[in-house]
């Protein structure tokens, strides 16, 4: 039985259903001004984004751009308006109304409505017109994020959408994860076009889900290396019983190395570790980069791999750095060249079989198949290059 290669090509992303919208605000920008002429240029080439403009920059938009009016009044002229905008934002007390009620099963387009949530009954207001709207759009007196939590919980059970009024990118990434589903969208004033672009790729990546191809390898040797420092990766997020990190001595891939999710006699779990390996591994992280485990510290971000070759990207919240006896791992890719692995050489270290399942490394013995990634070989300080390197 040969080594079957699950998968053969590097990580790739595949399209979420649920995407996240970013809508630039462009009222108050002058027609005239070139931030304005540059922001519609940049906007031509971006999918999925909306626009908050006014009817004077209507006839400037692209086509595929997601244009939102905002009024303050009752549209006697309703339906002119959904001919040119995709979204309509209607003032609260016009949402309540009795024309609301007859109008909107006319209209075809998104009808949504703006709250400012300063106090208890604001707050209240918006809970109870998340159930009457397509969408909600929300800004905050306080820095606090409960209010928006309260909000989202609230309009999970009408499918409304709820989208929330930023300062800047740094808000936009935490509004995104609030009560882990994040709000649909948000809306941002345009400052420059380096926030314009910052913000966009954001999001896109949010809407965009992350794999990392996963082969088969099989093991030639297993050998008592002596004693070196390794390292446990402890990360922010609590890691599930099929996910784990990809290391490796070279650079042309590596093993799967299990989470300290399962089970064992002597000691409690320990959901968030993975016992990863001596220091020179390397561990793959964001955009197929790969990081020293010595050179990892709090804030570093690294690919968490689950079984399938389903991805997300975690937050390393420490590295534990201990003197120990060291296990080489040795195993063959299906092109017939080697990967390696340090690690500690205790029963309690694991890592993935073929089928998935976490085998105790000082078990392993040749011919067993485990689970690993190949990459073309050659790094430098992380990042793939085209040049001979022999790593042995």
């Amino acid at each position: 039985m040969g080594v079957e290669a699950i998968k053969v090509k590097e990580a790739s992303y595949k399209q979420d259903t649920k995407d996240k919208t970013v809508f630039y605000d462009l009222r108050g920008i002058s027609n005239k001004n070139q931030l304005y002429k540059s922001t519609l240029e940049a906007l031509k080439d971006l999918k999925g984004v909306g626009v908050i403009n006014s009817d004077s920059q209507l006839d400037d938009l692209a086509a595929n751009i997601t244009k939102v009016s905002v009024l303050k009044e009752k549209p006697e002229n309703i339906t002119e308006l959904i001919l040119k905008y995709d979204r309509i934002v209607l003032e609260p007390t016009i949402i309540e109304s009795k024309w609301y009620e007859n109008q909107k099963a006319e209209v075809k387009k998104k009808l949504g409505t703006m709250i400012n949530i300063v106090d208890k009954s604001s707050l209240e207001l918006a809970n109870k017109l998340v159930k009457r709207v397509d969408f909600i759009i929300v800004e905050f007196k306080d820095d606090t994020k409960i209010p928006l939590e309260i909000v989202l919980a609230e309009a999970q059970k009408s499918n409304c959408q709820v989208v929330m009024k930023v300062k800047d990118r740094q808000e936009g990434q935490i509004v995104f994860g609030v009560l882990e589903c994040g709000a649909d969208g948000i809306i941002v004033k345009i400052n420059d076009l380096y926030q314009l672009y910052d913000i966009y790729e954001d999001v896109k990546k949010m809407n965009q889900k992350l794999t990392q191809n996963i082969i088969k390898l099989r093991v030639k040797r297993t050998f008592y290396a002596g004693m070196g420092e390794r390292a446990c990766i402890d990360f922010t997020t609590k890691l599930e019983k099929d996910e784990g990190v990809l290391l490796g001595s070279f650079s042309n891939g590596g093993l799967l190395a299990c989470s300290e999710t399962h089970p064992l006699p002597y000691m409690p779990t320990r959901p968030f570790r993975v016992n990863a390996g001596s220091l020179h591994s390397y561990a793959l992280g964001k955009e197929n980069r790969t990081w020293y485990l010595s050179d990892l510290e709090a804030g570093a971000q690294l690919l968490i791999v689950n079984t399938k070759g389903e991805a997300r990207y975690g937050t390393v919240g420490r590295i534990k750095i201990e003197r120990r006896p060291l296990l080489c791992i040795v195993a063959e890719k299906p092109n017939h060249e080697m990967v390696n692995l340090f690690m500690q050489a205790d029963w309690h270290v694991r890592i993935f079989d073929a089928k998935g399942s976490p085998v105790n490394i000082t078990n392993l013995k040749p011919g067993d198949e485990i689970l690993g990634y190949s990459s073309q070989s050659g790094r430098h300080v992380g990042v793939k290059v085209d040049e001979l390197i022999i790593e042995q």
